[in-house]
């Protein structure tokens, strides 16, 4: 494809999106009153859309949803009440903010078509989550809600699925609550309609069966509680990716190094994305300032694959893409929202009364000193000026040595590395689709979710996603080699360490953590990118002397130390987050802060603010 042709195609592609034709439009519905919408550089529309725009996930029928009873009561499923116990931001007279109604054709799609009624058209609308859910905070101090968008939430996405999935099943095996699921969500409540929602009903809740066998790692229980503010999203979106791939007697890998919702601000301008830095920014100009960043819609894309977007993966020789559920337009425009996200300032409402204003100052400056004197920005780089993609640091993690003090938990970016499965009817088909190495029956999942990305992209693009192919995952892990390890993840871990060595010219390490900039951090409990450590001024302490295990759950914020309460009488606190675990370690990230003593601690955690 010449560059003249490709550069038409980005443009009137660009034209449309950044115009802000956006397929899901706001409800007109007013904001709620009460809360403090922190200062995000966004119009009261934006943030609208931001909360409601679909981005093709399709979780169940909008009508099961809104007709779904709790699994234990008559109240309904959607209830705020219900929905707020997972810590979704719910809104008056509106759906929660990221729940988002999906209105298409689903001509030919797999577990999201479904017919529960004679005459039923084609693009019944279904319910689905976008990014909002997942990335919108919400915190009280005195009395007041401030809302700070693009921060991370407190969802619990795991107990979320499974009362979900309580419900449905309830539905299905009591009679009195069938009956009154069929009165609700039946055009026509015949005989005929009802032995079709009771196959539709029946069919769904073996799809959410399987997709939590598979998260559990074939097993009837989860590995690990993820509890309020985590979610292990590599594992939801790779196993999503081996069950749409349809391998008979597909590998279930567990999904249990779960990590914090990583905040959204400035993330538009960064070359690494995602805690391990897997995915790469890429930007297509199309003049002036503007341009389509194919690595952010390659990255948004495997997202929605994970969370219920639907993929027809078509089997070699078959051209053409894969047909699939995503909004791509709509995937942009949120991209594009996230481009005017500014960090959000420490309020004044939050200053500790019992320091003053000079001793503030003081503590400020004493901080700024120390913050130099650690060297934090050698990993945690101010962004600089302008809309340019800057590089972030990525520290590798370091098999033995003085270095390897500051390793934090290893799963995430491990499982990354080394989860593999039967690549079924992707098997043949090119890694970059377009080009590359044809998948043999097994492979990475990394490698998997590329492919079906870039398909389902190409099946929306055709000739331009070629230049996602160059932009999205890519991950090498060395030959295999036979190691002397008998414990399995102590093999795994052995091979991820490997992986860092040699590094070569400016080279990625595979197995690394991303430094995030620190703008806006006082705004992002807990912290570490497993949110294993609960305040700022925890995290600036001894991994001895950390807490060991706390509560979470509260939006109440604790000022003082920079973090939601952990206490278990703060309001919401039900979860016991347990470091000792697998996946939970609150290890690392020392680079001296062990030396500092309280005073030297609370000047950085005041400083800290500041950004």
């Amino acid at each position: 494809m010449s560059s003249g042709r490709l550069r038409v195609a980005c443009l009137l592609l660009s034209t449309a999106l950044l115009a802000g034709t956006v397929a899901c439009k706001p409800n007109g519905k007013p904001l709620p009153p009460g809360p403090d919408y922190t200062d995000s550089g966004w119009t009261e529309a934006g943030r609208t859309k931001w909360y409601e725009a679909t981005q093709g996930s399709r979780l169940m029928p909008f009508e099961w949803f809104n007709a779904l009873e709790q699994a234990d009561s008559e109240r309904p499923f959607r209830d705020d009440a219900n929905l707020e116990s997972f810590r979704f931001l719910t809104r008056k007279d509106a759906l929660p903010a990221g729940f988002a109604v999906d209105k298409q054709s689903d001509e030919g799609f797999t577990f999201s078509k479904l017919r529960w009624y004679e005459g039923q058209p084609k693009d019944e609308p279904w319910i689905g989550l976008n990014c909002s859910a997942c990335h919108t905070a919400q915190l009280s101090y005195q009395g007041q809600t401030h809302v700070v968008d693009g921060g991370p939430s407190l969802l619990d996405f795991q107990s979320f699925i499974e009362a979900l999935d309580r419900s449905l099943t309830a539905t299905r095996t009591d009679p009195a609550k069938f009956d009154r699921f069929a009165k609700k969500v039946l055009k026509s409540d015949t005989p005929a309609n009802r032995v079709m929602l009771t196959q539709a009903l029946d069919a769904l809740i073996k799809w959410q069966a399987t997709i939590d066998r598979m998260n559990n790692g074939g097993e009837a229980q989860a590995p690990i509680r993820y509890g309020f503010a985590r979610l292990d999203a590599f594992g939801h979106i790779f196993n999503k990716v081996a069950l749409l791939a349809d391998a008979p007697g597909q590998t279930a890998n567990r999904s249990d190094a779960p990590v914090s919702y990583p905040f959204l601000w400035d993330i538009y301008r960064q070359d690494r994305l995602q805690w391990n830095g897997i995915v790469s920014s890429g930007r297509i100009g199309l003049g002036g300032d503007r341009y389509v960043d194919f690595g952010a819609i390659g990255r948004n894309a495997g997202e929605v694959i994970g969370v219920f977007g639907d993929v027809i993966v078509r089997p070699v020789p078959k051209m053409g893409g894969f047909p699939s559920s995503l909004n791509v337009t709509n995937l942009d425009w949120l991209e594009v929202q996230l481009r005017h996200a500014k960090a959000p300032k420490w309020p004044e409402s939050f200053n500790d009364a019992a320091i003053t204003p000079a001793q503030r100052q003081t503590m400020v400056a004493s901080g700024r000193d120390l913050f130099d004197q650690l060297n934090c920005e050698a990993c945690h780089i101010t962004p600089p000026a302008g809309d340019s993609v800057y590089k972030v640091a990525m520290t590798p993690l370091q098999p033995s040595g003085a270095q390897a003090v500051n390793n934090t938990d290893p799963w995430m970016a491990c499982n990354a590395l080394t989860y593999t499965a039967k690549t079924g009817r992707l098997q043949g088909r090119k890694d970059g689709y377009i080009s590359g190495t044809p998948l043999p029956p097994e492979a990475p999942l990394a490698t998997m979710l590329a492919t079906t990305v870039k398909g389902a992209l190409l099946a929306k693009w055709k000739e331009i996603a070629e230049i996602v192919a160059t932009t999205f995952i890519g991950v090498r892990l060395p030959p295999e080699i036979e190691l002397a390890i008998e414990d399995e993840d102590e093999a795994r871990l052995e091979k991820c360490f490997r992986a860092n060595v040699p590094a070569t010219g400016n080279a990625v390490p595979p197995f690394a953590y991303k430094g995030r900039p620190l703008d806006g951090i006082w705004a992002t409990a807990p912290f570490l990118h497993n949110g294993s450590v609960p305040s700022l001024f925890d995290l600036m302490r001894a991994p001895a002397d950390r807490p060991k295990t706390f509560q979470l759950g509260t939006r109440e914020y604790d000022v003082v130390n920079v973090g939601y309460r952990q206490d278990a009488a703060a309001p919401g606190n039900s979860f016991r987050f347990d470091t000792s675990l697998r996946g939970n370690s609150n290890s690392g990230h020392v680079y001296g802060v062990d030396k500092l003593n309280d005073d030297q601690r609370r000047a950085l955690v005041e400083y800290l603010k500041t950004l």
